[in-house]
């Protein structure tokens, strides 16, 4: 499975290996099309923030995923949209309407149900007193800001251009600090197992991301981020599937609130 192999694997190498996955993908994309490749000076500022920004979500969402049930996981993770709507205002001038509000409600109310019965505040309080749902409610508030980056990078130099530079960048960044703090933990990991699992989660990657940053050129970065959230229920049905995580009811209405909540900002928009 690959939750269990990334057990095993440090948050750090699993950025360095699907970032540097999703680099190569889009060269070898580039070589084949036969598309030019826009400069990065108007978008180098999105760039280093992307960096940043992933290197700190990916390594946050890589440990809740597999030290975490990812039907608590996911729901949390689903609450990154709440966090797109500033950024997005900011950068882009897009912000949700009425509706689109209803719908940010809508994905906070199911993420509270995740802890079961009792206030809202105490509901919160059992839900981040688990490490997974802390890691995941940093990720999402890390991605809220990456999708609005995003967007603003790609409608000025292309998705594809944008997603080469934004993945290069972050594979060399990773492997420097890797380099720097623990260039043991590289050696150790090079194995043919570990090549595997990063190799999917970076096929992964590359293809999602790939699929979410041309959206975020269509539509702004809150509308997109929450349909993309709509994963959270699979999280739940392969929680429960794969890994016999408990409380199924309880995750998968919480899942499919957040997705009501998607919904209704598809629908604003």
């Amino acid at each position: 499975m690959i939750k269990s192999r990334a057990r095993d694997i440090p948050p750090l190498v699993i950025v360095l290996g699907t970032q540097g996955v999703a680099a190569t993908a889009w060269m070898i994309f580039f070589v084949v099309s036969g598309r030019p490749v826009s400069p990065p000076a108007p978008a180098w500022a999105a760039i280093l923030a992307s960096t940043v920004l992933v290197i700190g979500m990916g390594g946050l969402l890589a440990r809740a995923s597999a030290r975490g049930d990812i039907s608590i996981v996911g729901p949390v993770f689903a609450l990154s949209p709440i966090f797109t709507v500033l950024p997005d205002l900011v950068l882009t001038g897009a912000a949700p309407n009425a509706l689109g509000w209803i719908g940010l409600t809508l994905a906070v109310t199911g993420t509270v149900t995740l802890s079961g019965g009792g206030t809202w505040l105490g509901r919160l309080r059992v839900l981040f007193s688990r490490p997974d749902a802390l890691d995941a409610l940093g990720a999402a508030v890390l991605l809220g800001f990456l999708a609005s980056v995003d967007r603003w990078g790609a409608l000025a130099i292309g998705a594809s251009s944008y997603l080469l530079y934004a993945h290069g960048a972050t594979t060399v960044l990773t492997l420097a600090i890797l380099l720097a703090r623990a260039p043991r933990m590289l050696v150790t990991h090079a194995t043919p197992a570990t090549a595997v699992t990063l190799l999917i989660h970076g096929v992964l990657g590359f293809t999602g991301t790939g699929m979410q940053t041309t959206a975020l050129t269509m539509a702004p970065a809150a509308y997109v981020n929450a349909i993309r959230r709509m994963s959270a229920v699979l999280a739940v049905l392969l929680g429960r599937a794969l890994f016999s995580e408990p409380d199924m009811g309880r995750r998968l209405l919480a899942a499919l609130l957040a997705c009501a909540g998607a919904a209704l900002l598809l629908l604003a928009h």
